[in-house]
């Protein structure tokens, strides 16, 4: 029997099945019930089966959304869903990077999907926000560009974001914070967004919500972070950052951290790990504002400088209270503010800062504090003032513990970056040096003291005392002929008591010497002949100064050849030191480039040469020496290069690789200070051969010039020969001018006689002529005048001619007048006939009328009212008829005017025809008056009046009669 049961029980479902009924139901489902509760069965899978679940229901999950956005219940459970896809258990067989990579691409294939996400935003919701935030924070770092591009084409998406700022939950505020770190890194334009979204001010907010530097927690970080997204190589939010009064924010907070180690609680140690790495944070900000060679570095670097950020940093540098990272950071910092601009650089050399004196020994930069002493402490501790140069030259060459290091390092760069292209600084720092090495009263340790001291007599215990020293002096000395000049007056040995006088490249060559004899870490050796190499370069006077030694090139050759195995640094650098040496050696060196190039030829070998300075190049220490960490950690630091060391022997390495196979004869050419040093001897024979060529063919031209002269002389005495011959023929053509003169007057008496017996005939014959033309002239004259009388005379006879036309034409006109005025009388009078007629008409048509009226009350009802009727139609037509007429009257009065004004220009006639017009006027007064009278009596009498048929006909005859008036005052 129980066989039969379990063979008809169902089979059992499998996970993949009911992922599979639970996804069918959410693509189908109608009810937000039903939605809701497949989505619940989904969550339960998610973390075990993410890969079935995103493959099943992912995209409806993501539509659910959209579509239930209005119900939080459901968009809360598929928020969660969607995070376990994400976060699926370690030890699910389905998780995988894929599975998320996927999940990514398929939220940020589609704009919707991202804006959704966005929209949970404008929720007040804890969990929505939230769990929004977290799967966009996975999305951006999976797809990080994607997810930049359609946050920032979401509408408002970056607004929506940077409000969650303000959020008085800390876990939504902190991960909204935490979702803008990983959108900003990259996109320039989401950073400017953002800033401009007031982003600058609300994590100054957070900080110091959050305790600021000293009690801030890891959301300290976190806001840091965001502000070196931001500001990193970004112009525009660097001077927006500075407009809203950013940096006086930074002084504060950095303020407040020195005013609370300080304090009298001071800082408890737990704290000060996370306040540390908070400073050190903050430090790497401001280093943001300070990329070299950046637009906005100069206006950054005045900033810092104006606000007293700078002060309060070489506060922190010096502060033993800060670890040693702290410190490091600092003062590089500091490097930063003042390096490449002068004026700050000056200034900065002015600054006093206060050493404050620990009273325990320190341990990695932090006081121990003794096991039952308080940790009060006062603001009164001792201190120390003193200026910031000499405090940055103690740090750096003052022996100190390995945990120190990263400080001597920072202060080396900070002091680096104080002489950096300032020469005048440069010189003053050397002078300096020099007259306390000479006095040898510094309190400090003096870098040419350091470097002169003999390897025998100072202690190995810190071989980076000479290495920084020799890095510093590098940096006085490099590309700076003057410094060179001062460093090569340092000399060791009073000659007036008898001892030797060695000089500074001398002494110190003879030190790499020994230190290569006796086995000495090879970091003090690496820091000489770095500045050996940097100091000969290009400077002949130097090299002669090392070459004035002449067991100097012998001892390289053996260094050369000694520490190839156990410092191979030290090999492949005394070759690079030896290429320069003959580089710029000259036929005149106390060791002359021909026996120098022997030597290392011979003694050491072309091959030898290039093989150390091949492994030199590819040392690591020096090939990644970009890459490498630069600083101290277990043990002795591997430190052994200056950056700008490197990156000299990298530009010159080609160089000096060929400088052996350079022939001695030829010297290199250096032009140093406006001055040319070193010439090939060749050249020098050459130009010398051509001087004497030069003088040959001078004396050729002066024995020629002296055969010139001869000729000249020859030709002036031929000249003056000619001038006497000449001075003969002037004088023999002078006298014949003289008798042609003589000839001339009497030509000239002669005809002034001719002209005047002419000139009198001509004035008699001009009389003549004028008498004449007068003559002429009166016989014309008179001729006009007879002829002008005659015009005269016809033009008075056509003036009467005219005068006569025109009575007669005034005597027409005016008959015409009057005719016109007989015609105006004659209709005048036949208008008047005619209103008589038809004033008699109208009489006769009332006395009709009246007749009718009469007659028409024994009619019956029935009759008057049709006559009624028609007799309605009839006084229209009357009075239309009346409106003619009136009308015509104004046609009449148009004329009348119009006679009127053609009477007023004939006097005659015009009274009577006005008094004609007016009595015209005045019978139309009366017609107009009768007629008035007449409808008046018509209305009283009108609904017992009736017509006859002869009506019609006295209308049509009054039509024709108006026609024909019509017709006459036309």
């Amino acid at each position: 029997m129980m066989r039969i049961l379990e063979s008809q029980a169902p089979a059992r479902q499998t996970a993949t099945d009911t992922i599979q009924t639970l996804s069918s139901r959410l693509s189908s489902a109608t009810l937000l019930e039903d939605r809701r509760a497949a989505i619940l069965g989904l969550r339960s899978f998610a973390k075990t089966y993410p890969a079935s679940v995103a493959s099943g229901a992912l995209r409806d999950l993501i539509a659910a959304l959209r579509r239930d956005g209005e119900d939080s219940d459901t968009i809360k459970v598929v928020l969660e869903t969607i995070l376990m896809l994400f976060e699926p258990d370690e030890k699910s067989p389905e998780a995988s990077d894929e599975i998320t990579l996927w999940l990514a691409d398929e939220f940020t294939q589609r704009q919707d999907n991202i804006t959704a996400l966005l929209d949970l935003l404008e929720s007040g919701e804890f969990y929505l926000r939230l769990y929004g935030l977290q799967i966009l924070s996975h999305i951006s770092t999976l797809r990080a560009q994607r997810t930049q591009e359609a946050v920032f084409a979401a509408p408002l998406g970056v607004s929506r974001i940077t409000a969650v700022l303000d959020d008085k939950r800390e876990a939504v505020r902190n991960e909204a914070l935490v979702l803008l770190v990983a959108l900003t890194p990259t996109s320039t334009e989401l950073q400017k967004v953002v800033a401009f979204e007031n982003a600058f001010d609300r994590n100054f907010a957070l900080v110091e919500g959050d305790g600021g530097l000293t009690e801030g927690s890891t959301i300290v970080q976190d806001c840091l972070s965001l502000f070196a997204n931001l500001l990193r190589l970004n112009t525009s939010n660097q001077s927006y950052f500075r407009e809203i009064g950013g940096i006086v924010k930074i002084r504060k907070l950095l303020l407040a951290a020195v005013e609370q180690e300080d304090g009298v609680d001071g800082v408890s140690e737990w704290m000060k790990p996370q306040r540390d790495m908070n400073v050190w944070g903050l430090l790497g900000v401001i280093q943001l504002f300070l990329a070299v060679g950046a637009q906005g570095t100069m206006v950054n670097q005045q900033a810092f400088w104006q606000t007293g950020v700078l002060q309060i940093v070489l506060c922190i540098a010096f502060h033993p209270g800060f670890n040693s990272n702290v410190r490091a950071k600092s003062l590089q910092t500091c490097g930063d503010i003042i390096r490449g601009n002068q004026g700050l650089q000056e200034r900065f050399g002015d600054l006093p800062v206060q050493l404050k004196q620990p009273d325990k020994p320190t341990t990695n930069g932090h006081q121990s504090p003794a096991p039952h002493e308080k940790q009060a402490k006062s603001r009164k501790s001792n201190y120390r003032e003193q200026n910031v140069i000499e405090s940055l030259l103690e740090l750096a060459l003052e022996p100190a513990p390995l945990a120190l290091f990263d400080v001597r390092l920072a202060a080396l760069s900070c002091m680096q970056a104080f002489v950096e292209g300032h020469a005048g600084i440069r010189a003053h720092v050397l002078r300096r040096a020099i007259e306390g090495h000479k006095s040898g009263d510094d309190a400090i340790p003096n870098m040419l003291t350091v470097l002169l001291e003999s390897p025998s007599t100072r202690s190995n215990a810190d071989p980076y005392q000479q290495w920084m020293a020799a890095v510093i002096l590098l940096h006085l000395v490099y590309d700076n002929a003057d410094t060179k000049e001062l460093a090569l007056k340092v000399t060791e040995g009073d000659a007036d008591n008898g001892e030797e006088v060695v000089t500074f490249i001398q002494s110190i060559t003879s030190n790499v010497i020994a230190g290569v004899q006796h086995v000495e870490d090879e970091r003090a050796l690496l820091g000489y002949l770095m500045l050996l190499s940097v100091w000969l370069f290009e400077d002949p006077e130097a090299v002669n100064d090392l070459l004035g030694e002449g067991s100097n090139v012998q001892g390289l050759v053996a260094a050369v050849k000694i520490a190839n195995i156990s410092m191979p640094l030290v090999a492949g650098l005394a070759a690079f030191l030896l290429g320069i040496i003959y580089e710029f050696s000259t036929k005149d060196s106390p060791v002359s480039r021909t026996t120098l190039h022997s030597i290392l030829t011979t003694n050491m070998g072309r091959e030898t040469y290039v093989d150390r300075l091949t492994k030199l190049r590819e040392n690591p220490f020096v090939r990644d020496y970009e890459v490498l960490l630069q600083g101290g950690g277990g043990g002795l630091p591997e430190v052994f290069f200056d950056k700008t060391f490197i990156d000299f022997l990298k530009d010159n390495f080609s160089r000096f690789l060929r400088a052996i196979d350079r022939d001695p004869k030829f010297e290199v050419s250096i032009v140093s200070n406006g001055v040319q040093k070193g010439v090939s001897r060749d050249l020098v024979d050459n130009l010398r051969a051509q001087v004497e060529e030069q003088r040959q063919s001078l004396e050729a031209s002066s024995t020629e010039l002296l055969q010139i002269k001869r000729r000249l002389e020859q030709e002036e005495l031929d000249h003056r020969r000619t001038r006497e011959s000449t001075t003969v023929e002037l004088s023999r053509i002078k006298q014949i001018n003289q008798s042609l003169h003589e000839n001339h007057e009497d030509e000239i008496t002669r005809l002034q006689q001719g002209f005047g017996r002419d000139r009198d005939s001509l004035l008699k014959s001009h009389e003549d002529e004028l008498h004449r033309r007068r003559n002429e002239h009166l016989s014309t004259f008179e001729n006009a005048k007879k002829q002008h009388n005659a015009e005269i005379q016809q033009l008075e006879q056509r003036l009467k001619l005219l005068e006569q036309e025109a009575a007669r034409d005034r005597a027409a006109l005016i008959q015409q007048h009057k005719q016109e005025l007989e015609e105006v009388e004659h209709k005048s009078s036949n208008a008047r006939k005619r209103e008589a007629d038809e004033i008699a008409d109208l009489k006769r048509t009332i006395l009709g009328l009246e007749t009718n009226l009469k007659k028409a009350e024994r009619d019956h009802i029935q009759d008057l009212e049709t006559a009624h009727e028609d007799y309605k139609g009839k006084i229209d037509a009357l009075e239309a008829r009346l409106k003619r007429a009136e009308s015509r009257a104004g046609d009449a009065e148009s004329e009348a005017k119009r006679l009127q004004e053609y009477l007023e220009k004939e006097k005659s006639g015009r009274k009577d025809v006005q008094t004609e017009l007016e009595d015209l006027l005045v019978v139309f007064g009366d017609l107009e008056a009768k007629r008035s009278t007449d409808k008046s009596r018509l209305k009283e009498l009108g609904e017992e009046v009736s017509e006859d048929d002869g009506d019609g006909d006295e209308g049509d005859e009054d039509a024709e009669e108006d026609d024909e008036d019509d017709e006459d005052v036309d």
